[in-house]
């Protein structure tokens, strides 16, 4: 889904009140879809009381709208108009933030300062309209929720943001016509999966190889074919050193296919790095491999710390790779600390001509066009060990059931934190572990 600048949706605001939808109709679907989301996080707090903070323009228009929805399904609603801002915060069990909307200039002012304060300070769930309000300055609301209008503003994309705007949900207000953008937030409907018929055999899903693990890291290659069997390979076979075949044999999955390395079978698609260290005769197989594979490749950690050494032989290899770095394994590819990793994703892959996913909170996706999609599912208890390598196995998977390197990237990317959020639901963010997310896989 296209991501838009502040000029382009005033333009598209602009086009559908020139082709006939009125503004005020516009702030009704805008105050609908923001009270539809604000009931869902009342139904589950079994509380009815919401505060809904109006600024003076359309978002806080939109806030107005939101409460007479709420109150018309049996919800308790107040409505603070900021210029009535009584500085202290009545009880409630979710606060809508409608204080200011897309037009800020510069930094927040009173009395719209002490309002963010106090919301943050609260401890209330909070649900934003559009964005949150004070995004991209010093003093931010922090929402659970951002109900956007139309389409993703582009500014909750960036890195930024990530810890000030929760869970993006877009509402869709009737806008029509086209933007150009070369930034996309990926949403279930724009990812690509196999297309599974019913008559179909395990050779039609194709044959992963993976080739990972070492001496001390058993767990890394188990996690990835464990999770490439979940993402729907038809065969995933894991190769891995003689010295620790006997451990990882025994810890995989029996739909897994554990081999040394010296035994390798023909595959669909490679997948390599988790856990194979950094020992030169490592780097030497890494590189044979990468130039000799002749399908498509998922390249991760170790494997990725061996393509450091020479970057510049990436523009020589066949192809097609996808790279999954982490901002450290990132930093190491170019020689320098990632700043801007928006930036560094889209001159790393238009350089090298490989697919990228720079791994983190807003997972980055870019290939040599240049375009990046950025994915927001995910959460952070998803920032500990063996996440990464579930991610190369569900990656490896769906190059190994045809999708193309771009394709498999982005929906790789979009179902692994997905599945995260759903293992986060169940166990919690602190207590959720790789394999819970690999269990809540579902394609």
């Amino acid at each position: 889904m296209k991501a838009v600048t502040t000029a382009q949706m005033r333009e598209l605001d602009a086009r559908a009140i020139a082709a006939g939808t009125s503004g005020a109709e516009l702030m009704e679907r805008a105050g609908y879809a923001v009270a539809k989301t604000t009931f869902e996080l009342l139904r589950r707090s079994d509380s009815r009381s919401v505060l809904l903070f109006a600024g003076k323009g359309n978002n806080g228009g939109d806030a107005i709208v939101a409460a007479r929805h709420l109150q018309a399904a049996g919800c308790a609603p107040t409505v603070i108009r900021i210029e009535d801002w009584p500085c202290e915060l009545p009880d409630a069990a979710v606060i809508v933030d409608g204080l200011l909307g897309i037009g800020l200039k510069g930094e927040v002012r009173e009395p719209y300062a002490s309002a963010i304060m106090a919301i943050n300070a609260s401890g209330i769930p909070v649900v934003a309209i559009d964005l949150p309000s004070g995004l991209g300055t010093a003093t931010c609301v922090r929402a659970n929720v951002t109900v956007t209008l139309g389409l993703p503003k582009i500014d909750l994309l960036r890195p930024a943001a990530m810890d000030y705007v929760g869970r993006i949900e877009v509402a869709d207000i009737g806008l029509t016509g086209d933007v150009e953008s070369d930034i996309e937030l990926i949403t279930r409907a724009d990812i690509v999966l196999p297309e599974r018929r019913r008559s179909a055999h395990k050779g039609d899903f194709g044959h992963l190889l993976i080739i990972a693990g070492s001496e001390g890291y058993t767990g890394a290659p188990v996690l990835c074919a464990h999770a490439a069997a979940r993402a729907g390979a038809g065969l995933v076979t894991l190769a891995v050193p003689k010295e620790i075949y006997p451990i990882v044999a025994g810890m995989c999955p029996p739909e897994v296919m554990p081999r040394t390395l010296d035994d390798l079978p023909t595959f669909d698609a490679l997948a390599i790095g988790p856990g194979m260290g950094r020992k030169p005769e490592t780097q030497k197989l890494v590189w044979k491999l990468l130039s000799t594979a002749g399908r498509p490749v998922v390249v991760d950690a170790d494997a990725l710390n061996a393509i450091a050494t020479a970057p510049a032989a990436l523009k020589k290899l066949p192809g097609p790779l996808v790279l999954t770095p982490h901002p450290g394994e990132m930093a190491r590819l170019i020689g320098k600390p990632v700043t801007d990793r928006w930036e560094v994703a889209r001159q790393f892959a238009q350089e090298y001509g490989h697919v990228l996913a720079l791994k983190g909170a807003g997972t980055v996706v870019t290939d040599k066009s240049g375009k990046l999609w950025i994915n927001l599912t995910g959460n952070s208890g998803m920032a500990k060990g063996g996440m990464g390598d579930a991610l190369t196995g569900i990656i490896g998977a769906l190059l190994a059931q045809g999708l193309s390197p771009q394709e498999a990237a982005k929906a790789g990317v979009f179902v692994h934190g997905r599945a995260g959020d759903v293992a986060a639901e169940k166990r919690g963010e602190a207590s959720m572990l790789a394999t819970d997310l690999i269990d809540a896989l579902s394609l």
